[in-house]
Formats: C-alpha cells, sequence, structure tokens
C-alpha cells in the first residue's frame, strides 16, 4: 500500500511538472494555471505533513506539519501579499530543517561550521 502510494504521488509531481513547463510553451489558460498551482502547493504540503510525521524531533516535526497544512489551507484564500510570503517561507523551512538536521546524536550542521 505504501509504495503504491509513493508512486501515485510521484506520478502526481510528475504531472504537474509537466504541465508547468508545457506551459511555458503552450501559454494555458488562468484556470488550468489555477488548477495546476492548487495541485503543486496540495502535493508539497501532503510531502511536508508526512516527513513531520516521520522526523523524531518534537519540534521540526510540528513546524513541517504546520508548513504542510498551511501550504494545503493557502489554496482556499485568496492571494494577498502577506498570505505569499507566509507561503514561500513555510515551503523554505522544511527544506532547511531537512537540509541541516541530522538524527541521533549529533547537532544540526551549519553552513560554515565545520
Amino acid at each position: 500500500m505504501k509504495d503504491a502510494l509513493f508512486t501515485a504521488t510521484r506520478i502526481l509531481i510528475f504531472i504537474v511538472l509537466l504541465g508547468k513547463v508545457l506551459n511555458w510553451f503552450l501559454d494555458f489558460s488562468h484556470e488550468t494555471n489555477n488548477i495546476l498551482d492548487i495541485v503543486m502547493f496540495t502535493l508539497i504540503g501532503i510531502a511536508y505533513i508526512v516527513m513531520g510525521w516521520v522526523w523524531d524531533n518534537k519540534v521540526t516535526k510540528v513546524v513541517a506539519i504546520t508548513c504542510g497544512v498551511f501550504l494545503i489551507a493557502m489554496n482556499f484564500f485568496d492571494n494577498t501579499p502577506l498570505l505569499n510570503l507566509i507561503g514561500i517561507v513555510c515551503i523554505l523551512t522544511p527544506m532547511l530543517i531537512a537540509r541541516f538536521y541530522k538524527e541521533g546524536d549529533e547537532k544540526i550542521n551549519l553552513p560554515g561550521a565545520e
């Protein structure tokens, strides 16, 4: 079941990526772009929720799940500059945590602190 879910998610991500690239050449309608954006942010939000569920540290778990829920919920509100800024922060934060976070006894590695 888990493998089928991951395969379906990868196929959906590939379709969205293909749609975003094809938009550069075919100039899709505004509605099609909105659907692609909604699916893209929803898939990113689901990935962050799953990522947060896997982590052991409670703080990183809460941050990732919160960011994932926000990315899904922001599709139901009008676009405002503040909402877009929070959305960008919610996209970048779990990626940065995943980049620098090491499980176990190791501490978080900061760039240039080797």
